[in-house]
């Protein structure tokens, strides 16, 4: 049923159209970067490649690769945390002690990390 007296239906048709607009707008931007990445992502087959033509067990080379793609990320995140914050993460760091190496305290790690709140304790 139509909406002839200027109700919330009027401009429906208008919402999708510039709906569609900026659908449109999004897909050639995400082509444009696609195409712009090809060659990197090829750069980064022929490093793998080159690397299993070498001998390197692939397996374990991409769990090294991973973790060291995760290491460069985390080093990241601590450059940019001013003075005060990261005086704040390596108390919380040393507080963690020897758990900071077990799953739980890598949990505990990566939340602090990723900026979520430490839930509150039910008791």
């Amino acid at each position: 049923m139509a909406d002839r007296n200027g109700g919330p239906l009027a401009g429906l048709k208008g919402y999708l159209t510039e709906l569609d607009r900026c659908d449109d707008l999004l897909d050639v931007l995400r082509a444009d970067y696609m195409n712009e990445c090809k060659p990197i992502r090829d750069d980064q087959a022929e490093i793998m490649k080159s690397a299993k033509e070498a001998g390197l067990n692939m397996k374990s080379f991409r769990a090294i690769a991973r973790k060291h793609r995760a290491d460069r990320r985390h080093d990241k995140l601590l450059g940019k945390l001013d003075l005060a914050d990261l005086s704040d993460y390596k108390s919380m760091e040393d507080a963690l002690g020897d758990f900071i190496d077990t799953p739980l305290g890598q949990a505990a790690k990566a939340r602090e990390d990723a900026g979520e709140e430490r839930p509150e304790p039910m008791f």
